[in-house]
């Protein structure tokens, strides 16, 4: 984890003075969550749908291949009440992710108009991404209650695994448009698929659980909210029957966002090769 934010750090100074051209820029968009709670995709709501926003640092070293660094945050939530056919089970989650990434992104063709003062390019692109992830249940009486210390499945007590990691890893994929105006402003869409390597960005996995072994070491308060988040349905009844709140997929979510870039170094790497001086659109 720690090579990974050296590499962002260092990249941008290794590259300073190299032949490659440098944006700056903001993002922004919504989010998707697909996981445990979001059911299927006639069920989903655009209730459940979040938002993201982040700055970037864009360096193109030729016409086609350049890549992107950046930081973000992106909120994601999810409530089984919203579904098309409400889960009576009425467990929700909201995670507000703080994010650090690289992607490579590959122009697949470069269209040119107005002698080059307008390029429209088809990308797509891939990376990793890092996040802080602290997943929380709003409930009406006790308000937007953190969860990873909390131990709905069990974690601190004997027998059962220790708390899941703050910090999650996702491989990001994805496509998108971007329209360079006069070779500074670069204008771009897209939506960025990430499969996350882990299963508890929304609290719920398919790890068995004994719902009385969460009555007995009550958390949060004296009603013993571990049990109830974990278990409304059955919560304040005993049960020895095992259970799993989720089933063994690993979490997804989606960005689809809106990027504004300025180059702030033009060394025209990401134009070679293009022609100039036709009124009419090329490709290359």
């Amino acid at each position: 984890m720690r090579c990974f934010f050296l590499l962002l750090f260092i990249l941008p100074f290794f590259l300073k003075g190299q032949g490659t051209d440098i944006e700056l820029g903001l993002t922004g968009g919504t989010t998707i969550y697909v996981g445990d709670l979001s059911g299927s995709l006639s069920e989903y709501s655009a209730k459940d749908l979040g938002y993201t926003a982040g700055v970037f640092f864009r360096n193109n070293f030729n016409k086609h291949i350049g890549y992107r660094i950046g930081l973000s945050f992106s909120h994601l939530k999810a409530d089984e009440l919203n579904r098309r056919v409400p889960n009576p089970r009425a467990l929700n989650f909201n995670n507000d992710l703080k994010q650090a990434y690289i992607l490579g992104e590959w122009r697949l063709v470069n269209f040119s108009f107005a002698d080059e003062k307008i390029i429209i390019s088809p990308f797509i692109a891939a990376g990793g991404m890092v996040q802080l992830s602290d997943p929380h249940f709003r409930d009406i009486t006790y308000g937007n209650i953190p969860l990873r210390k909390l131990g709905t499945e069990g974690q601190g007590i004997p027998g059962y695994p220790d708390y899941y990691e703050s910090y999650l890893f996702s491989l990001p994929v994805g496509a998108g448009l971007s329209v360079m105006i006069k070779k500074r402003l670069t204008l771009t869409a897209e939506i960025i698929g990430n499969r996350v390597f882990g299963d508890y960005i929304d609290d719920v996995s398919s790890a068995p659980v004994v719902f009385n072994d969460l009555l007995a070491n009550p958390r949060g308060t004296n009603l013993a909210l571990n049990a109830f988040i974990s278990n409304p349905t059955l919560y304040p009844n005993p049960s020895a029957t095992p259970y799993s709140r989720g089933g063994p997929a690993v979490d997804w979510f989606y960005l689809v966002q809106l990027s504004a870039g300025y180059r702030i170094k033009d060394s025209g790497a990401s134009r070679r090769g293009g022609k100039k001086g036709s009124p009419c659109p090329t490709f290359w």
